[in-house]
């Protein structure tokens, strides 16, 4: 699990280190006191318009997470029936999707 200070991506050197560190070593150990997720995650697709996952990457950079985090933290909000804390994605999309309903009608 990558920690929330953490850059992403790695360089290159410093990937190649951990894979060093993870074909050499046994992490048995490391791994013994973990946990389970529940629920379980599984994977899912959906196609996004380009714009909408630009912002949604762009918010996540600054919140040093993934895009993919902030996507289920905004969902699970949304059903939860909470309002979501970063209203400046919202705010985003709402735009994003009256630039394409206006794109839809002019073309």
């Amino acid at each position: 699990m990558t920690k929330k200070n953490e850059r992403l991506p790695r360089r290159r050197a410093d990937l190649e280190a951990l894979a060093e560190h993870y074909d050499t070593h046994d992490t048995g150990a490391e791994m013994a006191d973990g946990e389970w997720v529940d629920p379980p995650m599984v994977t899912t697709s959906l196609r996004l318009p380009k714009p909408l996952v630009d912002a949604l990457k762009a918010e996540a950079g600054q919140q040093h997470i993934r895009h993919t985090a902030l996507m289920r933290k905004v969902l699970a909000a949304h059903v939860a029936g909470e309002a979501v804390e970063h209203t400046e994605i919202l705010d985003r999309l709402k735009r994003i999707e009256r630039l394409l309903d206006e794109e839809r009608r002019a073309g």
